[in-house]
């Protein structure tokens, strides 16, 4: 009778198994199919994935004498992946499950001059990066009358119409990645460009293209990495309450941001071994000799490694107002964690109520940002 009940209980667990990978939907491959304009030279095509430092093959293709080859992608979930034929001649590609894509290359090289139909993802990536070559065409030919214009006795009056096409350039550049966003934003194609829009002028569109990319793929890494960054900069958006930093100063006495409430105040991330931030800070000497008296103050936060080096800098660069502080831990300084600083000079201005009104501000900008705060 047990034995009978065992038999049952197996059989049970068998069917309610096999309903189940029953009810699953088996995802089918995405299916390349290619062919070279480069004929025998490559007898072997890659695809790699990018999960981890290191690429790794993934799935992999021989090439006929036709130049032609078909590669099954065996995937579960769409993935940023590399078709490779070497180390250095590959092409980005973002695949889908079920995708049937027809690849074609014009000339020796994968990249830019392939053409990719069937993925609606790769074509986003790629229409984006052809359009951003003639933006980079038209920008490298006003850099040149530039320089030619430096001979001309019209200098001045050449150099300010450039800088205008120069900064519309730059502007329809921008406006064409932003409105290609708004249109798809949760693809990863964005996840190639994120180093053309600013966290902080663009925070909008940046933070719309996060948290449709976040809803559509949660566990990619490539995402999950880039909202990290995005989350740090909502805690420092301009509005954001500042968050708080307490370090030691040059006697070892913890010193507090939020001592300064009340007032105006510049936190100051710098080093003594930054060029850029050692010729901002007269600037900074400056602001704080014109401002003090009506409220303003600097939070120095030294991304220092040696003490005496900052210290020597402190007193060199005239650095008179007493918020100095530092861990001396370099660029995992506490403070430049909290703020996500990953170059310097980099600034925060806070009105009284310790909250962010203005960020990475330096030259007239900022004498003109601190200057209204005062008033």
């Amino acid at each position: 009778m047990k034995l009978l009940k065992n038999k049952v209980i197996l059989l049970v667990l068998s069917l309610l198994l096999y309903s189940l990978s029953f009810g699953q939907k088996v995802k089918e491959p995405a299916v390349i199919s290619g062919t070279l304009s480069e004929k025998g030279t490559y007898k072997q095509i890659y695809l790699d994935t990018l999960n981890g430092q290191n690429p790794w093959i993934f799935a992999s293709s021989l090439i006929d004498e036709k130049g032609e080859f078909t590669l099954v992608a065996p995937i579960t979930e769409t993935e940023i992946l590399r078709l490779r034929l070497d180390d250095k001649n590959y092409i980005m590609m973002i695949l889908t499950p079920g995708e049937k894509i027809t690849f074609k290359t014009t000339g020796i090289k994968l990249g830019t001059d392939s053409y990719v139909t069937g993925s609606m993802n790769t074509q986003l990536l790629y229409n984006t990066l052809n359009t951003f070559q003639t933006f980079d065409k038209n920008r490298a030919e006003l850099n040149k009358m530039y320089a030619d214009a430096q001979n001309s006795p019209a200098k001045d009056s050449l150099n300010t119409a450039i800088i205008g096409q120069l900064r519309a350039n730059d502007s329809l550049q921008k406006h064409f990645l932003t409105s290609q966003m708004e249109k798809h934003p949760s693809s990863l194609a964005w996840v190639f460009f994120t180093d053309k829009l600013d966290m902080t002028k663009d925070f909008d569109i940046i933070r719309k293209v996060d948290a449709a990319m976040m809803k559509e793929y949660p566990d990619n890494s490539f995402v999950t990495d880039r909202h990290q960054q995005v989350e740090l900069e909502s805690k420092t958006a301009v509005g954001a309450t500042a968050p708080e930093i307490a370090l030691p100063d040059a006697e070892g006495n913890i010193r507090k941001l939020s001592s300064l409430k009340g007032k105006i105040v510049l936190i100051d991330f710098w080093a003594s071994w930054c060029g850029p931030c050692r010729q901002e800070n007269p600037n900074v000497v400056n602001i704080y000799n014109k401002y003090h008296d009506k409220g303003f103050e600097v939070f120095s936060v030294s991304l220092d490694k040696d003490r005496q080096s900052w210290l020597n800098a402190i007193a060199k660069d005239n650095l008179i107002w007493p918020n100095h502080v530092s861990d001396l831990k370099y660029w995992k300084s506490a403070g430049a964690v909290a703020y996500g600083v990953n170059s310097i000079p980099c600034t925060f201005l806070l009105d009284k109520k310790g909250r962010i009104v203005a960020k990475r501000l330096r030259g007239q900008d900022l004498d003109n940002k601190v200057k209204e705060l005062c008033e």
